[in-house]
């Protein structure tokens, strides 16, 4: 039951599911180490260390446009195949661990490292 709710509303009857919780916070977790480790990993790869412009130039643009989109293409592919797998949500943290090494990898075979 949420704290933010007035008691005598037509929620009162509803019950929560801890394990529906621990999903949730498994999955928020998961996504938030993807955000962190994608704005990292392109920031790392694609914005030079000392600022020149206000903007991005350019190449850092492009280059931070193929880094989030190659991240998210692998993300969603290993997410498949973690669902096909039939990974249980405590693997979830290892399906992280996969997707940041194809990442890193594929973004080394581009060439987008600096």
């Amino acid at each position: 039951m949420s704290l933010f709710l007035n008691k005598n509303t037509i929620y009162d009857h509803l019950e929560v599911d801890p394990q529906r919780v621990k999903m949730a916070e498994i999955q928020y977790e998961a996504m938030q180490t993807t955000f962190n480790t994608l704005i990292r990993s392109c920031r790392t790869k694609c914005i030079a260390e000392e600022y020149g412009e206000i903007d991005l130039s350019k190449g850092e643009s492009s280059c931070v446009d193929r880094c989030v989109a190659k991240f998210m293409k692998a993300n969603v592919q290993i997410g498949f195949l973690a669902h096909a797998a039939g990974l249980e949500p405590n693997s979830l943290r290892v399906h992280q661990g996969i997707v940041e090494a194809y990442c890193s990898e594929a973004l080394k075979d581009d060439g987008i490292n600096k």
